[in-house]
């Protein structure tokens, strides 16, 4: 067993473990994550130009300037597919497309397709810190998410800042009973339970070196 290294969150501190076997595991709370839910398997998109999507423009860095949508935030330009002008690239419908860190092969990255569905698709997001230190490729493996009794199977789809750990995606935290809006759903608490199998793709995923 090795420690990877502990995160302060609010509340607690948070031990990220691998152990000898490979899988890694920790706990902590659950805040949810709209990234990636541009409608493509015909569910809610995260994120609109009417800011009416499943996700708050500000949670995603992003402000409305006049008749345009901007990213506030430097670090929106990760979030959201741009445009020719570095801003928000607005879609049919209104749609303001955002990204996750796993991108489906084959798919180009202007293509809001490209990337991992949050209201239908179970999946989790880790700090950089898991991906650094830990043995085995993280983007597209397997992970379990327990809470309360329940468990779902995930896929590593996104990445979160260093300073922040334990965060699902809509259709996971759905499945687990948790509140699930991106506005105001998650779990604050150290609760919810996390395993990984870095090197072990999840169904349906290829893993994807960092």
């Amino acid at each position: 067993m090795k420690i990877l290294g502990n995160i302060d969150m609010e509340k607690y501190v948070c031990k990220v473990v691998q152990d000898d076997d490979g899988r890694l595991h920790y706990t902590a709370g659950a805040t949810i994550d709209a990234d990636g839910a541009n409608g493509q398997n015909g569910a809610a998109v995260a994120y609109r130009v009417d800011d009416a999507g499943s996700d708050a423009l500000a949670n995603a860095g992003m402000a409305r300037q006049g008749a345009r949508i901007v990213c506030k935030h430097d670090w929106a330009r990760s979030v959201v597919i741009l445009g020719a002008d570095n801003e928000p690239r607005i879609f049919a419908d209104g749609l303001i497309a955002s990204m996750t860190w796993y991108r489906h092969p084959f798919r180009a990255a202007d293509d809001p397709a490209a990337y991992v569905d949050a209201e239908t698709v179970p999946y989790i997001v880790v700090p950089p810190m898991i991906v650094k230190r830990t043995v085995g490729v993280v983007r597209g493996c397997l992970s379990r998410v327990s809470y309360r009794g329940q468990h779902v199977e995930c896929v590593v789809a996104d990445l979160g800042p260093a300073n922040k750990i334990g965060e699902l995606s809509i259709a996971a935290a759905r499945k687990l009973g948790i509140p699930s809006s991106p506005r105001h759903g998650g779990v604050e608490d150290p609760e919810v339970d996390y395993e990984l199998w870095p090197g072990r793709a999840a169904p349906g995923f290829v893993l994807i070196p960092a």
